[in-house]
């Protein structure tokens, strides 16, 4: 390890161990009253671990459902090529694991290690990968330090780097210059993605700009007890979180005025929040069931809502919408998937907070097919505007047409895992 990256760490971790220490007691209080926080806690420190049992080894991460959906059709790539090599696939959630036990039977899947003083580096030194890839922005420093130590070549897939966490790094150049020199190479959404990180300092030799892998596996089918409501004009809310469930009732309520026949399926983004939205849903008089309670069942005359309470059925039904709302945007998340709703040529509504998905947003809004809003008065304008608006106006073909560009990403990023100048990284 340089001495560079030695001071770096060092400054990191002691930093951590502060916030870490002054967190304790709130830590304490959630492990024992949230029973979520124990699930998982032993894996999460090392414990049970596997070692390394075949001559390769791909150790891949991605941050929860949608990140895992996105690289597990490039680590199912890597895997017919190297058909005897072992996986290993961490997410930082359940139900990214969940998610990716479930399209890679054969990877051990687990929760991702935190990033604590040594734990990283004795897990790295245990199995020794041939391989680290890691997807779009989780860059822990202590783990890629531990493979920086060991000589294992890390690309970062579906890098992004906003405009804010390039400012941010700059404040601290000399831990930022460490931190991505740990790093192989860099396989980004966008040229913009590019240049901040030329700004930071990274040597354009390790810079390819290959998209985003979100939106690169098959298009998924809605469950088959969902696809009856087909036959509504259903307007799907996905990946919701806390403040926004509020706002798209207020909509709801007005969009009631001029079409009451609307159908919602409305899909918060953590599972743990599903009996909270359906209390919320139960408070404000909108008739409404629960997706479990169906289960084959007729949905009720009176139904306008249905809350999906279920993992992995959002990306499907996004194909049964006359408009998408997509969440983690009305409240200052960042966004979420855009290419789920825009592969099936569905218009998409989303709030004002679209950091981690500006470059996919600005196509889209440049072809007409997303509109945004800052309030439930806009979001019900921008839905109708979507209601009214003819077959003609070529907005489905348009949201087709920006996914069907990002689906070309995952040969891109294959070819650049495959191109001479990356190769000779893992010689």
């Amino acid at each position: 390890m340089s001495a560079g990256l030695r001071r770096a760490l060092g400054v990191y971790n002691c930093i951590l161990v502060v916030v870490v220490a002054a967190l304790f007691p709130v830590w304490v209080v959630f492990f024992v009253l949230r029973p979520r926080f124990r699930r998982g806690l032993a894996c999460r420190l090392g414990i049970g671990w596997p070692t390394r049992v075949a001559d390769e080894v791909l150790w891949a991460h991605a941050a929860s459902v949608g990140e895992v959906e996105g690289l597990a059709p490039l680590v199912r790539r890597w895997s017919q090529a190297h058909p005897a090599a072992q996986i290993l696939f961490t997410s930082l959630t359940e139900t990214g694991v969940a998610t990716a036990a479930r399209l890679l039977p054969a990877a051990d899947a687990r929760l991702a290690p935190l990033d604590l003083p040594g734990l990283p580096a004795r897990l790295v030194h245990r199995l020794r990968p041939t391989l680290f890839l890691f997807s779009e922005n989780e860059l822990w420093p202590n783990l890629l330090a531990a493979m920086a130590r060991e000589s294992i070549p890390t690309v970062q897939v579906s890098g992004r780097l906003s405009a804010g966490a390039a400012r941010l790094l700059g404040r601290v150049p000399r831990f930022t210059a460490v931190l991505l020199a740990c790093v192989s190479r860099f396989l980004l959404q966008s040229n913009a993605d590019r240049d901040r990180l030329l700004s930071l300092g990274v040597a354009e030799p390790r810079l390819f700009v290959t998209g985003s892998l979100k939106g690169s596996g098959e298009r998924p089918s809605a469950p088959a007890a969902l696809a009856s409501l087909a036959s509504h004009e259903l307007i799907v809310a996905g990946s919701t979180h806390p403040g926004e469930e509020e706002i798209l009732l207020d909509a709801i309520r007005a969009l009631r005025q001029t079409h009451a026949d609307l159908l919602w399926l409305l899909a918060p983004r953590h599972p743990e929040r599903f009996a909270e939205v359906a209390g919320l849903l139960a408070q404000c008089g909108i008739p409404f069931v629960r997706r479990t309670e169906l289960r084959g069942a007729r949905l009720g005359p009176d139904i306008r809502i249905v809350l999906l309470d279920t993992v992995g059925e959002l990306a499907g039904c996004y194909g049964l919408a006359r408009v998408a709302f997509v969440g983690g945007s009305l409240v200052p998340i960042g966004g979420h998937n855009l290419l789920e709703p825009a592969r099936f040529g569905v218009p998409i509504v989303t709030g004002q907070h679209l950091q981690n998905v500006e470059v996919l947003a600005e196509r889209l809004t440049a072809t007409g097919a997303l509109r945004r809003a800052a309030n439930a008065v806009e979001l019900a304008a921008e839905i109708e505007h979507f209601l009214h608006l003819p077959a003609e106006a070529g907005v489905a073909d348009a949201a087709r047409s920006v996914a069907a560009e990002s689906t070309s990403a995952l040969e891109d990023t294959w070819r650049a895992l495959e191109h001479p100048k990356l190769a000779g990284a893992f010689a």
